[in-house]
């Protein structure tokens, strides 16, 4: 009997966020500046080193930059984004990795309407026709230009787009139906298949709502996991790992913290022992950037490379020894 490999990924969420790939309105401050070229080459020889195999990596973020529009509607990708993409995909592939590009972030689902706009491109999602455009005239080229990149291991649809969607989350900023955005990720899971020919995923914010996603015809499912606020750690994750129904494709967890201070009990190494003793495809730890400091996961930090090669070390010590 064979058993799929447990894919141990981290979470390079960003450098700069929304400003790693293409021109933003602050300018080009992209991967392929030799600056920041240097360092992620760097970061992704560490982190192979630390046994992990999967980098996933926020691509468009909130939308601010990456792209042209005239009048709110996308037109073509800028002259850098690709060139920022390709920079990104040759650094993994030297380090033996493999990238999974997270294209939207919630934040850019958000309504924030009566707000200060923050970039020229916050409402693009949310009317029809500005979705369609950035599938087809954004979305689409890109999925053509790296077709079957072999360090490419998935396109992601949305980081937690839960938090945007009125029947997930009720809060002013929850605008959007799940009928509409459905109708949207089916589009662009179709246009991975179609135009990628690479798995296809979506970054669920919890285990709950996994299932919300399954009609999309998803590769593999995602779920992010973090400790409720002094619960018992390890403990709950768990639970949630006995309770889940069966499904129909692997289950990857796409965020797991480094640590928790305000979980009691909670262990990066019992945690990854649970995903993968679960018969989980994989998990990816947040983060390897360091949060900023006022970011709402500063409490996580960052991981601890010593403790996943630790970990990666015993687990690979204990398939030799089985």
């Amino acid at each position: 009997m064979t058993h799929q490999p447990f894919l141990l990924g981290v979470n390079y969420p960003w450098a700069l966020y929304a400003e790693d790939f293409g021109i933003s309105p602050s300018g080009h401050r992209g991967l392929s500046l030799p600056g920041k070229h240097s360092q992620v080459a760097n970061d992704f020889a560490r982190i192979r080193d630390c046994g992990a195999s999967v980098v996933r990596w926020f691509l468009f973020g909130d939308g601010r930059g990456g792209f042209l529009t005239e009048k709110g509607i996308p037109v073509r990708p800028d002259e850098l984004v690709f060139r920022d993409v390709l920079a990104a995909l040759e650094l993994a592939n030297r380090s033996d990795l493999r990238l999974c590009f997270s294209l939207i972030d919630y934040l850019w689902l958000q309504d924030r309407a009566g707000k200060p706009a923050e970039h020229p491109n916050e409402q693009v999602l949310q009317f029809a026709a500005g979705r369609e455009a950035f599938l087809h005239r954004i979305l689409i080229p890109m999925f053509r230009e790296f077709r079957q990149h072999p360090a490419l291991f998935a396109w992601e649809i949305a980081n937690e787009p839960e938090w945007a969607i009125r029947e997930f989350h009720r809060k002013p900023t929850a605008k959007m139906r799940f009928a509409d955005f459905r109708a949207f990720a089916a589009e662009i899971a179709q246009a991975v298949r179609e135009f990628a020919e690479v798995p296809v995923t979506l970054g669920s914010a919890r285990f709950d709502w996994v299932r919300a996603w399954s009609e999309l015809g998803l590769d593999f499912y995602q779920a992010h996991y973090y400790p409720e606020q002094k619960a018992s750690g390890n403990d709950g994750l768990a639970k949630h790992l006995r309770s889940l129904p069966p499904l129909d494709k692997p289950l990857w967890i796409g965020e797991l913290p480094a640590r928790d201070d305000s979980a009691a009990g909670f262990s990066l190494e019992s945690a990854l022992t649970h995903c993968r003793d679960a018969g989980l495809l994989g998990a990816a730890v947040w983060r390897w950037t360091t949060p900023e400091k006022i970011g709402s996961d500063a409490h996580v930090g960052a991981i601890d490379p010593k403790i996943l090669s630790a970990w990666n070390s015993a687990t690979r010590s204990q398939k030799a020894s089985a």
